[in-house]
């Protein structure tokens, strides 16, 4: 995909604009006027939906909707996205992987990147799917079929070489991509004087000794390595067909396996309902990863990904807490994120791991 389209925020959105993107997918229709909704939170990014009228009859590939992604206008957001590579990430997975994979993601319409990671995405509109909530998590039933999209993702991509070298993809050091131990450090000395008084103070103990042991936790992990989603969470599906569409790949890079299914678990449930499925459903993905080719790589190996994986999660909402536009459901989502990841932990003796790191 050749960059032909200017790079516009939401307001630069114009029947012309759209014109020009769709002839760049080879569909001849004139878009006469546009009418725009505002869709999600918005925390790192604006995305809009925007309805299309055509000036006389339309082919049948013109779609009637597209959903269009943009930079933050929260200042803080934006920056944030744009200097530790958030938006360019997704850019990049809609560019060159979406189509290299089985897994459900919107049509791609425009993919647009600046060089200061400006950025714009124009996607199919997967309407009247609709997105799921992080707060009221997802049935069984559903988390099985998220997990069987996070294997197409992960089998594909599996210990790839040739994409690693890809000089625009994002590979970590360490366990765990963008987060460094500075950020986590003082992101979490302001996490804990605005939240802990409303916390458990067994969720609070866990966290503060996994901050301290962060930097060793955060160490190369050995291979096998993968292709991952990272924020694969449940505010990032989009629910209603046969299939869950995964969204938001502003996170998504290249490391260890494991950080996928170990993220999406710990807070697709609450407490009691994961302790008694999770197995299973691991056992169901690691059966899934087999079935696509995957090879060498045992359930045990699974089983020890996930506990390392389990505290990524406390990473992602510590750090938000300071890197992303404030809102009050976003309050509530990160300490529901650090509480259900640090219950992961403990449940699965992955806190007692940390000290021989």
């Amino acid at each position: 995909m050749t960059s032909s389209l200017p790079i516009v925020g939401p307001e630069g959105v114009t029947p012309a604009w759209i014109t020009a993107a769709l002839a760049a997918k080879g569909i001849d229709a004139t878009v006469a006027t546009i009418r725009t909704e505002t869709v999600g939170t918005g925390q790192l990014g604006e995305t809009r939906r925007f309805l299309l009228d055509y000036a006389g009859t339309p082919p049948p590939a013109a779609p009637a909707t597209l959903v269009g992604k943009f930079p933050s206008d929260n200042e803080t957001a934006a920056n944030t996205g744009k200097q530790m590579g958030f938006y360019r990430s997704e850019l990049m997975f809609y560019r060159e992987l979406a189509h290299r994979t089985a897994i459900n993601t919107p049509e791609v319409y425009a993919a647009e990147l600046g060089p200061d990671n400006d950025f714009v995405l124009l996607l199919e509109d997967l309407a009247p799917a609709v997105q799921g909530d992080h707060m009221q998590g997802c049935s069984v039933d559903e988390a099985r079929l998220a997990l069987d999209e996070a294997a197409l993702l992960h089998a594909a991509f599996w210990d790839d070489d040739e994409l690693a070298a890809q000089s625009w993809l994002y590979v970590p050091e360490g366990a765990q991509g963008f987060y460094t131990t500075e950020l986590v450090e003082s992101s979490w000395a302001h996490f804990e004087r605005t939240y802990a008084h409303r916390m458990d103070p067994a969720v609070i103990a866990v966290c503060d000794k996994f901050v301290r042991r962060h930097a060793a936790w955060n160490a190369p992990r050995a291979a096998p390595k993968c292709f991952s989603h990272n924020d694969f969470r449940v505010d990032n599906m989009l629910f209603g067909g046969p299939r869950i569409a995964i969204v938001d790949w502003q996170t998504s890079a290249y490391l260890g396996t494991g950080m996928d299914v170990a993220y999406f678990l710990g807070g697709a449930f609450d407490r009691d309902t994961r302790r008694a499925v999770e197995r299973d459903l691991l056992r169901d993905y690691h059966e899934r990863l087999l079935a696509q080719g995957v090879r060498d790589y045992d359930f045990e190996h699974l089983m020890a990904d996930y506990r390392h994986y389990s505290f990524a999660v406390l990473v992602v909402a510590i750090a938000a807490t300071v890197i992303v536009k404030p809102t009050e459901r976003g309050d509530r989502l990160f300490m529901k994120m650090v509480t259900d990841g640090a219950y992961q932990a403990i449940d699965n003796d992955a806190v007692d791991a940390l000290d021989a790191l």
